[in-house]
């Protein structure tokens, strides 16, 4: 099936859903109402797009936006699906009841833009501890704390272990170490 036809099919089903749409090479790319993304999403599985690469999010200053990344081993095709939420309320519907696979990909949305999964088995922090406060990834996110360096001596020690003198700190290089042989064609 080619990218125009599924494109074709999804309008036909499910077009009331889709505000914008367009073929780009191998890809199918879609920005679909947030109240029917569920939808949109099961039928997109169901027509061959069994495999979810991931879902991101992005700050576009007035909202937000989960993206679905999906692929068709049976079609050699692609489907980027764009749902637009609202910064204040930014909830759509889970798909791990669709993918497997999505739970982890939610909770990082979650963790780090703040869009609520509705239905998720298990919405909590995933890269974050549980008593952060804000979304860091979202382009309003300001945080005064700094966090010092703590140096722990752990190349003095490393080197110590080794059997070698530690390298003054200033001396330090971040240009890696030539090969030792030249490489030949």
């Amino acid at each position: 099936m080619t990218p125009e036809e599924i494109l074709g099919q999804l309008k036909q089903k499910i077009g009331d859903a889709i505000t914008q749409s367009e073929v780009k090479g191998i890809e199918v790319r879609l920005t679909v109402k947030p109240e029917q993304s569920w939808e949109v999403c099961r039928l997109v599985r169901d027509i061959g797009f069994e495999y979810l690469n991931c879902i991101s999010g992005a700050d576009w200053m007035t909202h937000l936006e989960v993206v679905y990344d999906l692929s068709s081993l049976q079609h050699l095709n692609k489907v980027h699906l764009r749902v637009p939420v609202d910064r204040d309320n930014s909830v759509v519907r889970t798909v791990t009841d669709i993918w497997r696979g999505a739970n982890w990909h939610e909770r990082e949305c979650y963790d780090l833009f703040g869009v609520r999964f509705d239905g998720h088995p298990d919405l909590r922090r995933i890269l974050l501890p549980e008593d952060w406060e804000g979304y860091p990834l979202r382009k309003d996110y300001t945080d005064e704390r700094l966090v010092p360096y703590t140096d722990y001596g752990m190349e003095e020690k490393l080197a110590k272990a080794e059997g070698e003198k530690a390298a003054p700190k200033d001396a330090r290089s971040l240009q890696p170490p030539a090969p030792a042989k030249p490489a030949t064609a």
